[in-house]
C-alpha cells in the first residue's frame, strides 16, 4: 500500500494486525492519513521563560517567608496564621502554582518582639533570599529593612502598611489619620452610652485605642469615661483594671489587646460584680478560648481582623473553614482568616507582575488594586491605591462574633461605619 509516496506493508497473522511502517510515521498517523483526516502535529515543548535574576524566584519555585509569633504572650493571638496562609499556599500549588513556579514556604518565629522580629526579617531575606515576607504580628522591628530592600509584605493591619509601599494588609490599614467607627456604632446598637477604650502598649493597638478616642465625637450618644493606653500584655491580675471600669461608671469596654490579656480583664470584672451592656475584644472569635473562660466572657463582642467572620453566611468562610477542618486546624482564629487572605493576595500579586516577577512589579501592580475582594471573605473590598494614605484607606466594615452560651454566633452581617479623617473631620467614602 502507498500513501502519497510513502511505503506501508500490513500484514495479517492469527487473527491479530501488525502494521510495519517507513518513513517514520506512527500507526495513529496512518490510521489518520486512511481515515482521510489529516493529523495533527506533535508540538514540540516549549522553552521556558528566561527571565532575569531575582531574589527568591528560579524556573520553578518562588520562596515565601512566614514570620509570626509562634511562642511568646502573643502567640494565642496569632494562631493559625502559619498554617492557613499554607493552606492558600497549597491549594495554588495544586493547581500547578503561578506560572509553574510553587510557591516554597519558610516559617520563623519573631515571639512578638521587635528585636527578634528584626533578626528573622534579616535572616529571611538576607541569608536565606526570600521572595516576599507573609507577616502576623503586632511587631513592626523588621519594617525598616524590608522596605529599604523593596520586599513584598502582606499581613496583618498595622502602622506600617500605611506608610510603607512595600506593604499590604488585606485587611486595611490601621492609620493615625483616620479610622471608622464601626466599633463604635455596634456598641451603640448594643444600647451603651459610656465606653472604657482599653489598649495595651504595641504600636498597633495603641493608633487603633487612639483613633477610638478621637471618634467619639462623631457618633452621638456615646462618651468615652476611662480611657488606659499601657494595659499589660497577655494574662495578668485584671483586677485593678476591672476595679477602673467599675468606678467610671462605663457600660460597655472596647479591649485592644492579646486574647489572653483580654479574658483576664473579662474574668476580673466578673468576679467584681462589674456589669456593662457591651464588651469588645479584639480577636475573639475562637471557641476553644471561650470556653476556658467559662461565663466570663458571655455576651462579649469578638471583632475579626477586618474579615468575615467564621459562621457567617459567606460561601467562601465556609469553604475556607471546611478546608481548615479537613487539615485538623481550627478556622475560629481571627489571624488565621488573615494568614489565608494575605498569601492570596501575595498569589495574586504575582499573577499581576506576569511570567518574569520582580519585587518592583509585584508592588507597582498591586499599587494600581482598588477592588480587591480577598478571595470572597472580605466584608467589602479593599483599595491599595493612594487615599488619605499613600497606601489607601482603613477598611470601613468590620465582621462581629458575639458569644451567646458560651459559643460565638457571627452576626448575620457586617457592620459598616463612617470613615472619619481626623484632620478635617470630614467623612471619607
Amino acid at each position: 500500500m502507498e500513501v502519497k509516496g510513502i511505503s506501508m506493508s500490513i500484514r495479517m497473522k492469527s487473527g491479530r494486525s501488525a502494521v510495519l511502517l517507513s518513513g517514520g510515521l506512527t500507526a495513529a498517523m496512518v490510521l489518520s492519513i486512511v481515515s482521510g483526516v489529516a493529523a495533527a502535529p506533535t508540538p514540540k515543548p516549549s522553552a521556558p521563560v528566561k527571565c532575569a535574576s531575582e531574589p527568591g524566584i528560579d524556573a520553578t519555585t518562588v520562596k515565601l517567608g512566614i514570620i509570626t509569633p509562634k511562642t511568646g504572650a502573643a502567640a494565642p493571638t496569632f494562631l493559625n496564621f502559619t498554617e492557613s496562609a499554607q493552606l492558600r499556599l497549597d491549594q495554588e500549588n495544586a493547581k500547578g502554582g503561578v506560572f509553574g513556579r510553587k510557591l516554597v514556604a519558610t516559617s520563623y518565629d519573631d515571639q512578638g518582639a521587635d528585636a527578634v522580629q528584626t533578626l528573622q526579617g534579616n535572616k529571611a531575606v538576607s541569608q536565606d533570599g526570600m521572595f516576599g515576607i507573609l507577616a502576623g504580628s503586632s511587631a513592626v522591628g523588621m519594617f525598616a529593612t524590608l522596605k529599604q530592600a523593596g520586599v513584598p509584605v502582606m499581613g496583618s493591619p498595622g502602622v506600617p502598611f500605611s506608610t510603607d509601599r512595600n506593604a499590604f494588609s488585606p485587611a486595611g490599614i490601621s492609620t493615625p489619620l483616620a479610622a471608622t467607627t464601626a466599633v463604635l456604632e455596634r456598641i451603640k446598637a448594643a444600647g451603651a452610652t459610656k465606653v472604657a477604650n482599653i489598649n495595651h502598649a504595641t504600636p498597633g493597638a495603641a493608633t487603633s485605642g487612639n483613633n477610638t478616642a478621637l471618634l467619639f465625637p462623631f457618633v452621638p450618644g456615646l462618651t468615652q469615661v476611662l480611657r488606659i493606653a499601657d494595659e499589660t500584655q497577655g494574662a495578668h491580675d485584671a483586677t485593678s483594671t476591672a476595679l477602673r471600669i467599675k468606678s467610671s461608671g462605663a457600660d460597655a469596654t472596647i479591649l485592644v489587646m492579646f486574647v489572653d490579656g483580654g479574658v483576664s480583664i473579662g474574668q476580673a470584672m466578673k468576679s467584681q460584680g462589674v456589669t456593662t451592656k457591651a464588651n469588645v475584644l479584639s480577636g475573639l472569635t475562637d471557641p476553644s478560648v471561650i470556653s476556658r473562660a467559662g461565663s466570663a466572657l458571655e455576651g462579649f463582642l469578638g471583632q475579626t481582623s477586618g474579615l468575615v467572620a467564621v459562621g457567617a453566611p459567606v460561601p467562601a468562610m465556609r469553604t475556607y473553614a471546611n478546608a481548615m477542618k479537613a487539615r485538623g486546624l481550627n478556622p475560629y482564629n481571627s489571624a488565621g482568616t488573615v494568614g489565608y487572605v494575605a498569601a492570596d493576595l501575595m498569589i495574586q500579586g504575582l499573577k499581576l507582575a506576569g511570567k518574569c516577577p520582580t519585587r518592583a512589579d509585584l508592588i507597582t501592580k498591586l499599587r494600581n488594586v482598588d477592588n480587591y475582594k480577598g478571595a470572597g471573605m472580605l466584608p467589602g473590598p479593599i483599595s491599595f491605591r493612594p487615599g488619605i494614605t499613600p497606601n489607601g484607606n482603613p477598611a470601613k466594615c468590620t465582621w462581629f462574633v458575639q458569644v451567646v452560651n458560651g459559643a460565638p454566633v457571627a452576626d448575620k452581617k457586617a457592620t459598616c461605619g463612617q470613615i472619619i479623617e481626623f484632620a478635617t473631620g470630614k467623612v471619607v467614602n
